[in-house]
Parts: structure tokens; sequence; C-alpha cells
């Protein structure tokens, strides 16, 4: 069934076709955001995609309906499942739709976030440590500090504080002494803008905590782990893809070391020209550490074999005494 109100139907309308041209939709968080740092990253997002609010009722009504509509798609009634039975959508949330990765999409987030104090009420959103030092208040000022148990001493005519204080945690609500007592140290403590919570891309949705591994997160994750099979497979001497281009080198080096201390040369992968440059000292440092590497394995080679020691004749043989 339609929606009744025409602002309803132009709103379902708006939503199925981002629906139809974005492949990813980010669910973010809009608590403490004004409406200024809305048209800002809304600006910022302009030929990227689009921010979409509005009732969490009417957003869940018109994808239920989308998926129970004759014709309709396995992505739809997947984001049926997903974006309302698994109830992402819910609190104060928006929907941006883009085609764009994660990393484009934070970095305009964060483009547009603004430090703010710290209210009464407040929850906070991160833990707030004062740091020791002069503040610069007078005596007089002590009680605040004695009401959030801070070591303070009088220092030049002022207030200093002894040790850093920790004086919020995540989750904590702000009371007036803490509010008070950062606002007469000029203390901003907090960040408010758009909350990314999850992103739906293309079938997937993925939390918070997956959206850390970037791309070179990953690559550093695989090259890690190349480099471990690599090591164990050398040292195993087991041979495999990893370590064969390893193995191949390192029977090069072995070749080309049987060069330097022999006659014997070989023209593969430019071995003759190497061997050459590495005497005269144009590759590996001067000729002196090859020449003095060479001279045992040739004094070995030219020394004559150790002679047998020749059998004594037991002259006692046969002889009677």
């Amino acid at each position: 069934m339609p929606s009744v109100t025409p602002e309803k139907i132009a709103y379902e309308e708006r939503l199925n076709k981002l629906l139809d041209t974005y492949s990813k939709v980010y669910f973010v968080l809009v608590d403490n955001v004004t409406s200024q740092q809305m048209h800002d990253v809304r600006r910022g997002l302009r030929g990227r995609g689009e921010v979409l609010m509005g009732k969490n009722t009417l957003q869940k009504k018109v994808i239920t309906n989308r998926a129970a509509a004759e014709g309709a798609s396995t992505t739809d009634k997947t984001i049926a499942e997903k974006f309302v039975k698994e109830n992402l959508i819910q609190g104060n949330c928006g929907l941006i739709f883009t085609n764009d990765s994660v990393d484009v999409i934070t970095d305009i987030i964060a483009k547009h976030r603004i430090q703010a104090p710290a209210r009464i009420g407040a929850i906070s959103p991160v833990e707030v440590t004062i740091p020791a030092g002069n503040t610069g208040l007078e005596p007089t000022m002590t009680s605040f500090f004695q009401a959030l148990n801070i070591a303070t001493k009088i220092q030049k005519g002022t207030v200093e504080i002894v040790a850093d204080k920790k004086v919020l945690s995540v989750g904590d609500k702000v009371d007036n002494s803490t509010a008070a007592l950062l606002t007469k140290l000029k203390i901003n403590p907090f960040y408010y803008g758009l909350q990314l919570k999850a992103v739906w891309d293309d079938g997937v949705v993925f939390a918070t905590e997956d959206l850390d591994f970037t791309e070179s997160k990953i690559e550093d994750v695989f090259s890690s782990a190349i480099g471990n099979m690599t090591a164990l497979s050398l040292g195993a001497g087991i041979p495999t893809a990893a370590s064969f281009p390893h193995l191949v080198t390192d029977a090069f080096k072995n070749l080309l070391a049987a060069t330097l201390v022999t006659d014997y040369e070989f023209t593969e992968f430019g071995a003759k020209d190497l061997k050459k440059a590495i005497k005269e000292g144009k590759v590996g440092g001067s000729a002196a550490p090859a020449k003095a590497a060479a001279a045992p394995a040739k004094a070995a080679a030219a020394a004559p074999p150790p002679k047998e020691e020749e059998e004594e004749e037991d002259l006692g043989m046969g002889m009677l005494f």
C-alpha cells in the first residue's frame, strides 16, 4: 500500500530511488549534530552521495513494502532483513547513500566534527584527563578541585595541579562540578559529528570494528603471513611458491661464489660479467675481500694431496730370536 500523504509518497519514491542508484548505505548517528554540520556534510558529499534523514518507522515501512512487492529482488529482501529485522535503523539515525569506499566517506565526516564543551548531563564519549600544571586560576578557586579530589598547590599566586587527573570515563554523565571546572580551565573535551555505526556494502553489513581494517592494513597482514610462510618453508627445506624465488637466488649465489674461487665460468644471467665486476671491486665493495676469500680456496686446490703413510715393515716377522 502506498503512503497516504503527498510528502510520504515523495519520501518513499526518493528512498526507493536511492536504493536503486547506490550499492552502499552508511548508517550514522547524528546525536548533538548541528544543522550547520549537516549542511557541511551534504556539501562535502555532493557528487559522491546523498544523506537521507527521516522517521525510522517510515523508513522501515518503505523498505518492508519494497521487499514484499511483486517482483522484489533478492537484494531487496536482504535489505529488509538486515535493515529492519536486525534493527540497523534505530535511534537518531541517518542514511548516507554512496558508491565510494569507507575511507573517502569517513574523511568527509571527520572534516566536519566540531569541538564542544562538556555540558551538564551529557554522556562522555571519551576519557577526559586534566593535565598537571599551572591553571592560571586564583587560590579562591581551590574548592572546585577539592570537590573532584584533585591535588593542587599554590604557586606564584595561582592554583597549580600536582598530577594528571582523570575526571571522566567513557559513558560517564557530566555533573555540575566537572562541567564548571572544565569550563573554567577552558577545556573543550568533546567532539561532535556524524558517528558511523555500520555499513551496508552490496549485501554485506560491516560493523564499526570491522571498518578499522583498511586496504593498507589488510595488505600488511597478508605480507606478514607470506613472510612467515616463506621463512617456515626455507627452514624446513620444503619448497613452496613463496620460497622458490629465494631458493633460486641462493643457488645462483652459490654458483657465483664457486666461480670466484675457480676458473670455471658460466654466462647465464650475466654471471661472467658479475664475476668480473666483483673482482674489480665494482660490486660488493673492493676487490680485496674477494681476493682474500678466494686465496684459501685456491691454495687448497693447488696443494698436493697428502701422502699416505708408508706401512712400516715388521722386521720381526718370521724371525727367531
